[in-house]
């Protein structure tokens, strides 16, 4: 009997690490801090994307900054497109986060936590790095390893796609 749970145990968790590596991104458009709309979908093709979702007053968060400011500094010529979703913060509160911090990747406004509730961001951050085929290839409440994301941007996937098996995506 134990051999049999051990079995299903490691069928269930391959199997939801498959749907997940394969899950196409779900496009959306949200404001920037200027006003302005960004669809997720003018950017993918053009760039891998970084989606992380977050909140000003969240610990791990603000601990991440630094960590994207250098990703973005590093590899945004390259092909790297990093896009902060705040999630149900005020413009306000958010651009002085932003300020004071010289944040200068794009950040962009989920005001009522749809886009959040889409991806199934149930606790922040939540990272989701999308190759330019639109394929999200890591999610995770940590950043993708700066080795997977030189991977990306060089060849489309990382040697090993990370995930968390119990990340779903809702349509």
């Amino acid at each position: 009997m134990k051999r049999i749970v051990i079995i299903l145990i490691t069928y269930i968790f391959i199997t939801v690490s498959i749907f997940a590596q394969s899950k196409k991104y779900i496009d959306f458009s949200l404001q920037n801090l200027k006003g302005e709309n960004i669809k997720l979908s003018d950017l993918v093709g053009k760039n891998v994307i970084l989606l992380n979702f977050w909140t000003t007053w969240c610990p791990y968060c603000v601990k991440e900054v630094p960590e994207l400011k250098k990703y973005y500094s590093e590899y945004k010529d390259k092909g790297l497109e990093i896009v902060a979703v705040n999630i149900q913060e005020l413009p306000n509160q958010v651009k002085n986060f932003v300020s004071k911090r010289n944040i200068d990747y794009m950040i962009v406004l989920d005001k009522y936590g749809f886009v959040a509730n889409q991806y199934g961001v149930r606790g922040i951050p939540t990272n989701f790095l999308i190759n330019k085929d639109g394929v999200i290839i890591f999610s995770g409440h940590s950043l993708p390893l700066e080795e997977d994301i030189k991977q990306v941007l060089s060849s489309g996937s990382p040697k090993q796609t990370q995930t968390l098996p119990n990340k779903k995506l809702k349509k």
